[in-house]
């Protein structure tokens, strides 16, 4: 990389970074954090505060749920209904239970928010039951423990790696690690791809362009400006690693973040790797593609016009990735995975979930590696053939004449017929001269002599 190339890298990355658009798309993931986490906290605490309740006339059975310690609430014991009633209406308590042949009934008030553990409530009073009915059978507390006691289950799958991973519990963590992987690149593509599509517009609306390519070439206007957007999505990405690791230690006691732990614990070394370069390699590829697009536009306005397809694009793979975490056998699925600038998000996706092999994954990805670089070196011509052209023909139409070379045809079949025409003024320069001179003579004639 030469000097005028990082120069143009680095303009474009000061001026990004210096402006508020940046910090406001590096930040809006964490205000929507923050707002996720402070819904949760009032949601826990209105959670976490300890019901009241009353057993109406049965203090036997009062006693047995205050001595569990599965049960999160306080216990009272109310010795009539109509008590207990006056107690919650007065909202004293949040609930009463009564018992009746062995059938419970737990009565709370609307007007309460504090809500009540039902499934806890329900085992300890099926306890309670079981005692009761081995009391009446003569069971020892031996029998019934042997009675109760679940039976030993393993669950496995066997992926194509070869490696086993734990049930259904492990399947959906990995269905949501895919899911996520994809969510996570195709946002970066579509913000980056937007970015560099506005760097070209403006220089091209504007008619600077003229003069950055007097001092520079085409090369370095267009790989200077792919590196500086780079250099921004590193930025952001450092941004957020920093910003996680300084924020680990006050949320690792949360329960979002302990359950995003034991997700992330089936992700392999290999995996992560895999996982970085596949997005890296996939970003790049997409940034060149709108380098080459937004370098046929006119204007700002048609920026956005000129990188639909290329989102359209993306959005294949997103939506295979989605998908494909869902229902990985799918042939056609299977088959896509494997093609360039959708591969970087649905392959991952079969990969994360484990549907495809690290040698299927990594196929994939020098797939997309070269298809990367045959994009670059195609998109050096038709970027410096267009990023001074203004045409009012479609976008469309213009990326395919660069691509098929039609233009330079009909240029050189022009300048083949202008060259003939010239060089058949130039064989018949003596006939021309010699009429020139009898016209002039003619002239005198008519002018001097018969006039």
């Amino acid at each position: 990389m030469n000097n005028q190339t990082w120069l143009v890298a680095k303009n474009i990355y000061r001026n990004r970074i210096k402006g508020v658009g940046f910090w406001a798309l590096v930040i809006s993931p964490f205000l929507l954090s923050a707002i996720y986490l402070v819904i949760g906290l009032l949601i826990s605490s209105g959670m976490n505060q300890t019901p009241q309740m009353a057993v109406v006339a049965n203090p036997a059975l009062a006693q047995v749920l205050k001595a569990d310690q599965n049960i999160k609430a306080d216990i009272s014991n109310e010795p009539t209904l109509s008590q207990a009633e006056h107690q919650l209406s007065a909202g004293k308590i949040d609930g009463f239970l009564t018992e009746e042949n062995g059938k419970y009934t737990l009565v709370t008030d609307s007007r309460s928010g504090v809500k009540f553990d039902q499934t806890s409530f329900q085992s300890a009073l099926t306890q309670v039951n079981i005692s009761n009915t081995a009391a009446r059978l003569s069971l020892s507390a031996e029998d019934v423990k042997s009675l109760l006691s679940p039976a030993h289950l393993t669950i496995k799958t066997q992926t194509k790696s070869g490696q086993t991973t734990g049930g259904d519990a492990r399947t959906g963590a990995n269905i949501a690690i895919g899911s996520i992987a994809s969510i996570l690149i195709f946002a970066l593509m579509m913000m980056y791809v937007g970015i560099i599509g506005q760097e070209i517009g403006n220089e091209k609306s504007s008619r600077i362009m003229e003069t950055l390519l007097a001092a520079t070439s085409s090369n370095v206007q267009y790989y200077g400006k792919i590196i500086g957007v780079i250099l921004l999505l590193a930025t952001q990405i450092g941004i957020y690693i920093a910003g996680f690791a300084a924020a680990y230690p006050f949320i690792r006691n949360l329960d979002q973040i302990k359950a995003i732990s034991e997700m992330l614990t089936g992700i392999t070394v290999g995996f992560g790797v895999y996982l970085v370069l596949m997005s890296l390699v996939g970003i790049l590829g997409y940034l060149i593609l709108a380098s080459i697009v937004a370098s046929l536009v006119n204007e700002q306005a048609q920026v956005q016009q000129a990188t639909q397809p290329i989102a359209f694009l993306a959005m294949v793979g997103y939506i295979g990735g989605i998908a494909g975490a869902t229902v990985p056998g799918n042939l056609i699925l299977r088959v896509l995975s494997f093609i360039p600038f959708v591969s970087p998000t649905l392959m991952t996706s079969r990969f994360a979930i484990q549907y495809s092999t690290p040698a299927e994954a990594w196929i994939a990805f020098l797939l997309q590696l070269l298809a990367t670089l045959a994009i670059a070196k195609a998109g050096e011509k038709i970027y410096a053939r267009n990023v001074l052209s203004y045409s009012d023909e479609k976008i469309f139409g213009q990326l395919i004449k660069s691509i098929t070379g039609r233009d330079l045809k009909n240029k050189k079949i022009k300048e083949q017929v202008t060259d003939k025409k010239k060089n058949i003024w130039r064989k018949n320069s003596p006939l021309r001269l010699v009429i020139a001179l009898l016209i002039i003579l003619a002239v005198l004639l008519y002018r001097f002599i018969l006039k």
